[in-house]
Order: structure tokens, then sequence, then C-alpha cells
């Protein structure tokens, strides 16, 4: 079995937080890392694992596009998060902020990162899917980096 299939059967009916760099390299088709955030699309949209991101995670999503004036691609975007039982949106709420600027504060990093972390946590995520190297797993919430994922993978 492979790091992506071993990763996946951990997370199996799980609630997974997927960061922006999953979906990046999801829709951008980046070849490194295309297969990883594609296999875990597909558990998301199979109920295999329970599929989980932030509001900020579209707002990342949609910078380029709008920058680009790529009315498609914004159509996509919003019509991949408008899907029903896909993957659910969780708000950034001031208790989530301010978990974000306590776990910045502890650990650095940018704060949307921390705001994507402290929204995992407030969403009762148990995975944390993430290419960022400044979260570390703990007993409630494990950091599954795609990088890693493929770093050994044929």
């Amino acid at each position: 079995m492979g790091k992506i299939a071993a990763a996946l059967a951990r997370m199996r009916g799980q609630r997974v937080y997927i960061d922006a760099n999953y979906f990046i390299y999801f829709l951008a088709r980046l070849e490194i890392y295309f297969e990883a955030a594609a296999s875990v699309m597909r558990a998301c949209d199979a109920g295999e694992i329970i599929g989980m991101t932030g509001d900020a995670v579209i707002a990342e999503l949609l910078v380029k596009p709008y920058r680009n004036d790529d009315t498609v691609a914004i159509a996509g975007i919003k019509q991949l998060f408008a899907r029903e039982h896909f993957i659910k949106r969780l708000p950034h709420d001031f208790a989530t902020f301010d978990l974000a600027a306590e776990i910045r504060a502890k650990q650095g990093g940018k704060l949307i990162d921390a705001l994507h972390y402290a929204t995992a946590l407030k969403g009762g995520c148990r995975f944390f899917l993430s290419n960022d190297h400044g979260f570390k797993s703990t007993e409630r919430m494990e950091v599954v980096n795609i990088g890693k994922l493929v770093e050994e993978a044929p």
C-alpha cells in the first residue's frame, strides 16, 4: 500500500480539513502533487472521508482568476464548492480568529495558515491536509503533508 492509500485509509470516515494548496495542486493539475490531491478529492466525492475547508480557502483560490479576469475559472471554483455532499465549508467566526492569533503567537508563521489550522480544530477535524511545514501532529489532529506523501512515490 502506498503512502497516499495508507493516509486515505487512516482518514476513512473522519473529518478532514483541506488547505488551499491541495485544491491549487488539483485545479492546476500540478504534476508532482496532482495524483495525491486528486485521490483526496475522489475520497471526498465518494463520501469516504468528510472533506471540510474554510471560506478563506475559497477566497485564496479565487484571487488569481479574479486577477486574470478568468471568468471560466471563477465559475468553475464556485461550482466546485457549491456541489452538495462534496466539501463542507466552515466559516471563520471571532472565536476562530482568536484561536488563530493564539496559534500564530505560539508557533509563528502566517496568520492565514494559523486561521486554517484553527478552523480545522474548531470544526472537529481529525486530519489537517496541507503543504505548509509549520504545523505538527497532535493528539487532536494529524497533519498530512502532501510533500511527504509524494516524496517516495513511484
